[in-house]
């Protein structure tokens, strides 16, 4: 029978003793590791969901603001309401958070192109026109066509009848990656981002100036951009648009009748009073809360009918 001496028996029970030692310390430190893993997770989920509640918070208070003017003020709102005045960043507990509500009705909305029986408004499709232009010539970067608004056109009507220039199922079941039309209206401005030859940029460019509400809408006089008072005749040139803006940080106007006056007494344009009013119904409350290492951006696209305000869309990172 073979035999091992004494000391051959030791270096093996060192050597098992050694790998045994090595691989516990291989468990230790992957146990350390998953456990602090564990913990970072823990932690950001705890700190996105206080963001999140902060976030809400603000709408609510956002909210309530509005509720608030509507009751005191009635059927006029302009830049000048607390509404419109911005929160900076707020010191909360772990972190901080700001936010600020915007008039949606002073921009355009992409869904008056058609109305609620899916017909074309040609004057809102000229209007929509007007400001792919102005967009496009305040960048050399950024070459929309105006007939780009027949391809939205054709996006949210009913039909299939391609438009000018425009494009349904057909066009977009040959692209790459073949998709239909939505035949209905826009939930989101980004929603731009699925047009035939509308590039991000492009996208990007357009945002500031449009909406995507849920009913066809009015635009509000007193908080419209230069680009969209512009777009409401031909004759309103961006010199007007500026002057009217200017006038409006003194004077609110108080009805139609009075942005009417204002345009046939200093210019002799005649506007069609369909397209705009003094008052608005959407507004679009945007949230930053920073909790530890967590950012949060969220919208709330909120309606006010009847004095009540109601939240009818949340997103986070993009409206």
């Amino acid at each position: 029978m073979p035999h091992f001496a004494p000391h051959r028996q030791r270096g093996v029970a060192l050597i098992t003793a050694i790998l045994i030692a090595a691989l516990v310390s291989v468990i230790a430190v992957a146990m350390a590791t998953r456990q602090t893993l564990d913990i970072r997770r823990t932690g950001n989920m705890l700190e996105a969901d206080q963001a999140y509640m902060y976030a809400l918070g603000m709408e609510e208070l956002a909210a309530q603001v509005l509720a608030k003017d509507k009751k005191d003020t009635g059927d006029v709102d302009n830049l000048g309401e607390d509404w419109a005045i911005p929160l900076p960043p707020t010191v909360v507990e772990g972190g901080s958070v700001a936010g600020r509500v915007e008039d949606m009705q002073g921009r355009f909305n992409l869904n008056n192109l058609v109305d609620g029986s899916s017909k074309v408004d040609p004057a809102q499709v000229k209007a929509f026109q007007s400001i792919l232009e102005q967009v496009s010539a305040a960048d050399e970067n950024i070459q929309i066509s105006p007939f780009m608004a027949n391809r939205v056109v054709d996006w949210i009507d009913a039909d299939l009848n391609t438009s000018a220039d425009g494009a349904e199922d057909l066009e977009y079941l040959n692209a790459d990656i073949p998709y239909r039309t939505a035949n209905q209206f826009m939930a989101s401005p980004t929603e731009l981002g699925a047009m035939l030859g509308m590039s991000p940029e492009d996208v990007s460019a357009l945002l500031p100036f449009v909406s995507a509400l849920p009913v066809p809408t009015t635009v509000n006089i007193n908080t419209a951009s230069e680009a969209v008072l512009l777009s409401l005749h031909d004759d309103i040139t961006a010199a007007i648009a500026g002057e009217l803006v200017e006038f409006r940080k003194e004077n609110v106007f108080k009805n139609k009748a009075d942005f009417e006056k204002k345009l046939l007494d200093d210019h002799q344009i005649t506007v069609d009073n369909k397209m705009f009013d003094v008052k608005s119904d959407y507004f679009l409350v945007s949230v930053d809360a920073t909790i530890g290492r967590t950012q949060l951006r969220m919208y709330s696209l909120l309606e006010r009918k009847n004095g009540k305000v109601a939240t009818i869309r949340r997103s986070i990172g993009t409206y």
